[in-house]
């Protein structure tokens, strides 16, 4: 991304497609389309209207 970093939050959730998917019908810019880590878990990033960075992610077994 060509904005400094600043602050990111991370949201735990059990289904991180539909909410990568409801965070860009709300305005956010995709980051990273939701992808599952050799950990197991699913994480996907995108950035919010006003720039804060938001991860997007699955429960951590």
């Amino acid at each position: 991304s060509a904005l400094p970093l600043g602050m990111e939050i991370a949201f735990i959730s059990d289904n991180v497609e539909t909410a990568h998917q409801r965070a860009l019908t709300s305005g956010a810019v995709e980051l990273r389309v939701p992808e599952q880590k050799p950990w197991g878990q699913t994480v996907s990033y995108v950035r919010c209207p006003d720039g804060t960075l938001v991860e997007l992610c699955s429960p951590m077994a």
